[in-house]
């Protein structure tokens, strides 16, 4: 994890030496006050050349990334989808690629997700989440849009990316190849879907807020598990993380504006009243408690006043989802038909 320095007396010079030049790092000195620090750095590192701007910043109030980071860094492995020449790629590797794609799993009567959410094992909770993560992404795609504020937008369609690429990622991880992940999320039908019950409410700004920031809360919670061990699970952990953050800033501002506070409130407390639901397990398993203990702390810790998180968890039903997941269905599903047959192999 990125973590802050304890030498306190060193200090990172950054000299920049023409208006056109970047901003580079040049080096790192010793001082005992942050004026003498900068007036060392100039003499330093100015002596041989004009500088155009100088920052000298103390080393603790830096963060910076470990070796363990590596992983999280890695865009090239971490987020593949962003790369250059991606969908030809992953057009290229499936077409020489034998065809041992596993068949959709069927849902389970006693499970709380189509790989049996309701066992001990925290693994068995993951599908369930992937489902949500994927129709959050598909949702935060159509409000790419919605906005002027083009910062904000990057942000939601960032967001949505991630959602989707961590969906499949997390179906990977669990025995899911490729073919299998696309069979998994776009041919079986609604009614064998177990998505959490908060996927029904997004509809609108407000509620898909307050389900952002649940879901990620679920996800970061669940990821802790394996995080330690499992680079992916961390990297999935961080990400979704920085997620909760975004969502715990909109949700404070939209509590916090008269025109959008009482549509808010009541759109966090149908949503967290509903969140109960998250981890699809059996209520009397201790491991599942714990968990919906841990999402409790964290929706807490939002700031955001009025969560009716049940105190208990309760167990996924498939057949969830209303029109926010036949609407994801039913686009996905044209977008693959309308295609020229060689697209999806």
């Amino acid at each position: 994890m990125p973590h802050v320095p304890t030498d306190t007396d060193v200090y990172e010079v950054f000299a920049q030496t023409g208006s056109g030049s970047p901003l580079n790092h040049v080096g790192s000195l010793l001082a005992p006050r942050r004026d003498a620090a900068w007036h060392l750095a100039k003499e330093t590192y100015g002596r041989r050349d004009d500088l155009f701007r100088l920052w000298v910043v103390r080393r603790t109030d830096l963060i910076v990334s470990s070796a363990d980071d590596r992983g999280l860094l890695a865009a090239k492995t971490r987020m593949p989808h962003r790369q250059p020449g991606f969908p030809t790629t992953r057009r290229r590797d499936r077409a020489t690629a034998p065809d041992t794609a596993a068949p959709p799993q069927p849902a389970s009567a006693e499970s709380g997700d189509p790989r049996g959410a309701a066992g001990p094992d925290p693994s068995r909770l993951w599908p369930a989440l992937a489902e949500d993560l994927f129709v959050l992404g598909n949702r935060l795609g159509e409000r790419i849009v919605d906005y002027i504020d083009l910062e904000e937008s990057l942000a939601v369609g960032s967001i949505g990316q991630e959602a989707l690429a961590h969906a499949e990622t997390i179906l990977t991880l669990h025995g899911f190849d490729a073919r299998a992940a696309d069979a998994h999320l776009f041919e079986r039908p609604q009614e064998q879907w177990r998505v959490s019950r908060v996927i029904g409410l997004l509809t609108d700004w407000p509620s898909t807020v307050a389900g952002g920031l649940v879901l990620a809360a679920a996800v970061s919670v669940l990821a802790e598990e394996r995080a330690a061990g499992e680079p992916a699970f961390a990297a999935i952990r961080d990400e979704q993380l920085v997620h909760l953050e975004h969502w715990r800033r909109w949700a404070r501002a939209l509590a916090a504006w008269p025109e959008t506070d009482q549509e808010f409130t009541q759109a966090y407390a149908d949503v967290t009243h509903c969140a109960g639901d998250l981890f699809g397990a059996d209520p009397h398993n201790p491991l599942t408690q714990t968990l919906h203990a841990r999402l409790a702390a964290r929706i807490g810790d939002s700031g955001v006043p009025g969560s009716r998180l049940p105190h208990q968890p309760v167990p996924r039903a498939a057949g969830r989802g209303g029109s926010v997941l036949a609407d994801c269905l039913r686009r996905g599903r044209l977008v693959r038909e309308h295609y020229a047959p060689e697209v999806f192999l």
